[in-house]
């Protein structure tokens, strides 16, 4: 009997290891279908629909003009997401823009939302920084006179944005959400989210996903970039985020000068902007719990940017 439930045990163990090796990376990374199924006009934003090329590829988006423009904002989404985003209310994030002066193009990533498929799977920056630099360029030929360019990032679009600026990206604020800033810790804390497991459980399949996956390690680790970043930028932290943990965000903040971190207020777990969140919790909450805060951390920031014209939101309730 004891020898029966050893061999059992033993067996469980190995197919978990060759799941964790060869299934759960290939599976996790995939990108599953989520259509953008709403648009501005549900907020009256005034939008045009628009198409950025990035390189081959053709990405759905809007564009969000302001009147009277003081600057224009890149919003990069993440995984899994699309440019509607609503664990964000990113319509409402859009809107609350607007009305500080800020026009706003978003973009469907490269196999998210309505855009084309490439190879259906995550890369954490690496690829999908292709398609900042294609929204850039868009800015870049609409031909008008050229307005501070902004760019923000939530979660996997945080280290997208990350990526692009080790590459030269060109913007003068930055605004990180919750960024991704160490992979294989996402996929593991991604995974606990997804299905209640202990985080034990998945340490091999994030190990080997970093590894053999095109993901970012090395001299691409997102964390590593970061610190080397050498601009002024505005980084929003939720504390008791789940998946991009709080302590990578203090990391970066201690290593690079140039860092402004700021934490929003933990909401309650029964508060009504967590509704339906499951376990994924406050992760990109600040905004949908306290978008008055975050608006006055962005009005700020822009201010010490020398962007003029920020003015103090209207209450959450109007966005």
């Amino acid at each position: 009997m004891k020898k029966s439930l050893l061999w059992s045990i033993t067996g469980v163990g190995m197919l978990w290891v060759l799941l964790s090796l060869f299934f759960l990376p290939n599976y996790a990374t995939r990108v599953r279908p989520n259509p953008v199924t709403t648009t501005p006009a549900q907020l009256d934003i005034h939008y045009e629909d628009v198409v950025v090329h990035s390189g081959d590829l053709l990405l759905p988006g809007w564009w969000m003009p302001a009147e009277s423009a003081i600057a224009e904002l890149m919003f990069v989404h993440g995984a899994g997401s699309n440019r509607t985003s609503h664990f964000i209310d990113s319509l409402g994030l859009y809107r609350a823009l607007n009305k500080m002066g800020i026009s706003v193009l978003s973009i469907d990533l490269r196999n998210h939302g309505n855009a084309p498929k490439t190879t259906g799977h995550l890369t954490m920056g690496l690829e999908e920084q292709r398609d900042v630099f294609a929204m850039a360029e868009w800015l870049d030929g609409r031909g008008t006179t050229r307005l501070p360019r902004l760019v923000m990032g939530a979660s996997m679009g945080g280290a997208t944005v990350i990526h692009a600026l080790a590459s030269g990206l060109d913007a003068e604020g930055v605004i990180l959400f919750d960024p991704a800033l160490h992979t294989a810790d996402s996929l593991v804390q991604g995974a606990v989210v997804n299905t209640g497991m202990p985080s034990a459980l998945f340490k091999l399949y994030a190990w080997a996903s970093v590894t053999f996956y095109p993901l970012p390690k090395a001299i691409t680790d997102t964390l590593v970039l970061a610190k080397a970043l050498n601009q002024p930028i505005l980084l929003i932290q939720d504390p008791e985020d789940p998946v991009t943990r709080l302590h990578f965000a203090q990391e970066l903040a201690q290593a690079n000068s140039y860092i402004d971190l700021r934490l929003a207020a933990a909401p309650a777990a029964t508060a009504q902007c967590l509704a339906n969140k499951g376990r994924w919790g406050s992760h990109v909450a600040a905004f949908k719990c306290d978008g008055d805060w975050m608006i006055s951390v962005i009005t700020e920031y822009l201010i010490d940017l020398n962007i003029e014209r920020a003015q103090p939101a209207l209450a959450t309730s109007e966005y």
